[in-house]
């Protein structure tokens, strides 16, 4: 049920704006292009349209949209059976426990608000909490006291160098769990070293492609990551549509389902405290690193310049997890002062708070009706129309538009200068025309001097949301007036030759 939820959550989501960028990335790295050589990418590392374009390639398919969320979907499912592995292995012989309790965190992860929000749509987002989640199984499944087992070792520096190659803050969690390896391995420094060398190894492994890619064009790699996202985060500021941090936390912790698993977590950490000699010293020090990923993740919301709702979804799979070592202390200590109402008591709260979660959001299952109309599903929708775009253009050249999934969909082609739809559009004009060139952007007021140069098919706009309407006008004055429109849906307007 809950990955039928899941599933439903993310083919009712509407087409969001990053979503053009992520799926159109791995489409032109499919189509043997470079990441920031040949077209934009800002703020992102290449590792997740490298395998958008695997996948694309492999399966053979244009329906860009549908895979990729179908891949954070899975994403999404193996983090719920992680949370089931890890409380299952914490809780040892008492593992009818330890698969309730996990069932019950796994409810209060699925069913919290800003996850549902931030789940399921087609970027990386989902990706790098499964490499978090699976590293954290691997880590807390090892037994450093008989000696680490290379090969978890290896796949936890693998997995964390992959999700770091996707979203770079996340290489001050990679971090951490390598000063864990060093800290919680038994014996000498050289023991503790030799320990880590295969996390070490198989992470730069992972990271010689990135570092190949970074390589090709190293000052457009700059731009991308660094300039290129501080200039946006500056121009949504001057129009005001950010929120301020410490409002944005305020409201999302207070909702319902985060509210009620941030006081059981709370209520765990202090009424277990006393009682933490019932872990052994290898538990409490994985205790601590579990816990630390919490603190790790609220952290990292806050580093970026601009702050939204998805950064505060990360820490809550973790905080559901962090929950399992204060619970089996519990219920250990329950099991030796023969006194079970402590305990009894705790365990009705968290199912308690899962009940709380479900009724504060209950439309995550009324979703679950959609999966009978696979027609309906917003992805298949997207694709229809994107298909009887392409079938109405009989021009050749590519199609002027800031959503250019549509036009690949439709199998058209797309100026590379607009991959990431309004993203980098927004703020290109604020760059110098050599930074524009290295960066292969263009903005509004540069726009008509690409076109000039390779005159469009068609022109798609209706794509931006009425509030940021006027970003497409200067798309809409570039077409001839002796040329048709066709409207699909409410919005979406073509524009092609008679």
């Amino acid at each position: 049920m809950l990955a039928a939820a899941l599933l439903a959550n993310s083919m009712t989501k509407e087409v969001s704006r990053d979503e053009q960028m992520y799926c159109t990335a791995g489409v032109l790295l499919g189509q043997g292009q470079t990441i920031y050589r040949d077209f934009s990418y800002p703020s992102q590392l290449p590792y997740h349209p490298l395998l958008l374009a695997v996948l694309y390639r492999s399966l053979g398919t244009t329906h860009y949209l549908l895979t990729g969320r179908l891949v954070s979907v899975l994403c999404d499912i193996l983090v719920v059976v992680f949370i089931l592995l890890i409380y299952r292995f914490i809780f040892g012989p008492c593992r009818q426990t330890g698969l309730s309790l996990g069932l019950a965190a796994a409810v209060l992860y699925v069913f919290n608000p800003l996850v549902d929000y931030a789940a399921g749509y087609a970027w990386n987002h989902d990706m790098v909490i499964l490499c978090v989640v699976a590293s954290l199984w691997l880590f807390v499944t090892t037994d450093f006291q008989k000696g680490s087992r290379s090969w978890r070792m290896g796949a936890i520096g693998a997995l964390l160098t992959f999700a770091t190659c996707m979203r770079v803050t996340t290489v001050l969690i990679e971090l951490l769990f390598l000063m864990a390896v060093l800290f919680i391995a038994a014996g000498s420094v050289r023991n503790r070293i030799r320990t880590a060398l295969p996390l070490c190894a198989a992470a730069l492994i992972v990271a010689l492609w990135p570092l190949w890619v970074i390589a090709q064009a190293p000052r457009a790699f700059w731009l991308n990551l660094v300039h290129i996202p501080t200039l946006y985060g500056r121009w949504l500021h001057e129009i005001g549509t950010t929120f301020d941090k410490v409002t944005l936390t305020v409201d999302a912790l207070t909702q319902p389902g985060y509210l009620a698993l941030l006081v059981l977590g709370v209520y765990l950490v202090v009424h277990v405290w006393r009682k933490r000699s019932r872990l052994d010293p290898m538990e409490r020090q994985k205790a601590a690193v579990a816990a630390l990923l919490v603190f790790f993740f609220f952290v990292i919301a806050y580093i970026p310049p601009t702050m939204w709702h998805q950064y505060l979804a990360m820490p809550v799979p973790f905080i559901a997890i962090a929950m399992a070592y204060p619970l089996v202390a519990l219920r250990r200590h329950a099991e030796e002062s023969r006194d079970r109402r402590r305990y009894r008591l705790t365990c009705g709260l968290v199912g308690a708070a899962a009940i709380v979660a479900v009724l504060a959001y209950p439309v995550v299952w009324y979703r679950c009706l959609f999966l009978a109309v696979p027609e309906r599903w917003t992805p298949a929708e997207f694709h229809k129309v994107s298909v009887k775009i392409g079938a109405g253009l009989s021009e050749p050249g590519p199609v002027l538009t800031l959503g250019p999934l549509h036009a690949l969909e439709g199998g058209r082609d797309i100026y590379p200068e607009l991959s990431s739809g309004s993203v980098v559009y927004r703020v290109a004009d604020r760059m110098p025309a050599q930074e524009r060139q290295i960066t292969h952007t263009v903005g509004p007021e540069t726009l008509p001097e690409l076109v000039r140069a390779h005159p469009p098919a068609a022109v798609i706009v209706g794509i931006e949301p009425p509030y940021f309407a006027s970003l497409e006008e200067p798309l809409r004055k570039l077409v001839p007036p002796d040329w048709l429109r066709d409207t699909y849906g409410d919005t979406l307007q073509v524009y092609r030759r008679r």
